[in-house]
Formats: C-alpha cells, structure tokens, sequence
C-alpha cells in the first residue's frame, strides 16, 4: 500500500508548533541545520522534508513526528486528533460547547451522506 504525505498538511503542522514555540523561520532552520529557504518550502508544501530533515525539526522544536505526521498516518490519527479536539474545547464555555458540538455532529453527517473521506 503506497503512502501520500500531504507536505501540505505537515507544513502547516510544523508551522503551527514553531509559532506556539515562538520562533521565526530562521531560527528554526538554524537550530535545525536546515537552510531558511527549505524551512519555508517545507512549511508551504513546496518542498518535500526528507527524514533527516524532520527529525532535525522535530528536535529543534522538542516535538514527536508523529506530531507532524498525524493526518499521514490513519491508524495512528485518532487519538491525536482526540487530544486537538480536547484542547480546543477544554476553555469553551457551556453555550460553546453546545454550539461546537451540534456544528460537529452536523459536519460528520454530512461527510458520510455525501461520501466524503470515503475509505479513509
């Protein structure tokens, strides 16, 4: 079975965990070895990250590739997507929470009448 990284996702990923960390670009490709151009590449989706690459990154920014991976990996997404969806409702208040949950059961309803995400 053949594996399709979405770069795009993992770039996103990444960016994401180098904003929270408080670093720009250049910082993160120093501490990674990395040249500042590839750094942005890697975070557009332009450029494909090799192994050693991210976990350069990976150490740079004290995270896991599975962190970066997640949406790559099937089997292993759930539970962290179960740990984002913790996070983003652990502060929301009763209304939102009420709110967010019925958007989710709608959204999950309607990808499986349309077929969406089919075999995934």
């Amino acid at each position: 079975m053949a594996v399709e990284l979405n770069y795009q996702l993992v770039g996103k990923r990444l960016r994401a965990i180098r904003k929270k960390r408080g670093f720009t670009q250049e910082q993160l490709a120093e501490m990674a070895g990395i040249s500042s151009q590839h750094c942005s590449g890697i975070e557009t989706g332009a450029a494909k990250v090799s192994l050693p690459a991210l976990i350069q990154l990976c150490n740079a920014l004290d995270t896991t590739p599975d962190e970066l991976l997640l949406d790559s990996v099937p089997a292993a997404a759930k539970p962290g997507l179960m740990r984002e969806v913790e996070t983003v409702f652990a502060d929301a208040t009763a209304d939102e929470l009420y709110l967010m949950l019925a958007l989710a059961k709608s959204v999950k309803e309607a990808v499986r009448v349309k077929g969406l995400l089919a075999n995934r």
